[in-house]
């Protein structure tokens, strides 16, 4: 097959899956409207959930079966604020995973759709937005988002990243001195833990003993006051 007929059928694809369903959490399909409207592949790939991307929705008797439906209204166009959906999108298709696998398409399955899936993958998986291109175009080649979007997915990378840095710096404010010390104290411990099983294991291995060193360990710290430590907490935090 040439290089042209392979572009074609590629774009003639339908529905590409994106997440593999688990045991645990349903699939994620990006695909085109006719993907979203036909009912067989829809029970093909057991799909009870249709994202939307785009003014045109899916037939009704097609709406009925689902399980659940959303629409965000956006244009393909540079100067649309598509990043608006970004977050109701994500929270969408993370309630609907949990029952059952979800389908996000717009009229081609190209832009639109294509950059709320790299949106929901950069918060879930917490990558950047080159991992996430690079992987989504590993299973649907055709992705083309706008550049209007791009800068938004940019943008929106920066967003989950900085949001991650401060929650966790307020986390560090939150926790108390006594919390840090506990911490730091059965950091030791198990620290101390490893070292010994380590040399007596050396140890027996030199006289050829067969031991089982596969102990659990324990929190085998006990609450005591530290001064000095909760005097560097307060100076260093």
């Amino acid at each position: 097959m040439s290089q042209l007929k392979k572009l074609q059928s590629s774009r003639d694809d339908p529905i590409s899956c994106i997440i593999e369903p688990s045991k645990i959490l349903g699939g994620l399909y990006l695909g085109n409207m006719e993907a979203a409207s036909d009912p067989y592949t829809l029970s093909q790939y057991q799909i009870k959930a249709i994202l939307t991307v785009c003014p045109q929705s899916i037939p009704s008797s097609t709406k009925i079966k689902l399980n659940f439906y959303h629409q965000c209204m956006a244009d393909d166009e540079d100067s649309y604020q598509i990043s608006k959906h970004f977050d109701e999108s994500f929270r969408f298709i993370e309630a609907s995973r949990r029952i059952t696998n979800v389908l996000v398409h717009c009229q081609m399955g190209i832009s639109r759709s294509a950059v709320i899936v790299l949106a929901y993958l950069i918060k879930k998986e917490l990558i950047g937005a080159r991992e996430a291109l690079e992987y989504v175009e590993q299973r649907r080649s055709i992705i083309f988002p706008n550049n209007g979007f791009l800068r938004q997915l940019g943008a929106f990378e920066r967003q989950v990243f900085n949001d991650l840095i401060n929650e966790s710096n307020c986390n560090r404010r939150i926790a108390s001195p006594k919390q840090v010390e506990r911490d730091y104290k059965q950091r030791q411990l198990d620290n101390e833990f490893e070292t010994k099983m380590l040399r007596l294991k050396e140890s027996n291995k030199q006289q050829h003993l067969q031991y089982d060193y596969n102990l659990q360990k324990q929190n085998v710290y006990r609450k005591q006051e530290n001064t000095l430590f909760s005097n560097l907490y307060y100076k260093h935090y």
